[in-house]
């Protein structure tokens, strides 16, 4: 598509992470500080193997009584989360996320976290709808991430 940046020009290149020994309530009380509600899940090198969010915690940890002080990150983490390259065009990033229904995409080289892009992200830069009389199923979805952007706190 014209116009359509890469990934590696928006995505946030600082990233909060942890590591999949660290306990949930570590993460919990990173993502309160930070004001985040995911974060990637890396090794010692930088290699990503995860990824927690906030709704994680609650599923996997709370509901079901579990402390979090003693629950490792890899015990309720989404493991091989779905990820993108630097090179990837933001189309093609919302593509994935309209797939598989994700906010948040890792970005990776060589298997190691370099980034993170987010509908939101994409929103803010998106021009991909020159037609609005006749949106595409992409307009249509940056339209859906703008208006979530409106309502995210």
């Amino acid at each position: 598509m014209k116009n359509d940046k890469r990934i590696r020009e928006i995505m946030q290149t600082k990233v909060y992470t942890v590591y999949p020994e660290d306990n949930v309530f570590h993460s919990s009380v990173l993502m309160a500080s930070k004001d985040i509600g995911t974060l990637p899940v890396v090794k010692q090198d930088g290699t990503l193997v995860g990824i927690i969010t906030d709704r994680d915690i609650v599923v996997r940890c709370n509901a079901l009584g579990k402390d979090i002080s003693k629950i490792k990150i890899c015990e309720c983490m989404s493991s091989n989360p779905i990820r993108t390259v630097p090179s990837e065009s933001c189309s093609g990033a919302m593509r994935l996320m309209a797939e598989y229904a994700i906010r948040r995409l890792p970005v990776v080289e060589n298997d190691k976290l370099v980034g993170l892009i987010s509908i939101e992200d994409i929103a803010k830069v998106s021009s991909f709808c020159p037609n609005k009389k006749h949106p595409n199923e992409l307009c249509t979805l940056i339209e859906i991430a703008k208006g979530l952007q409106k309502s995210a706190h």
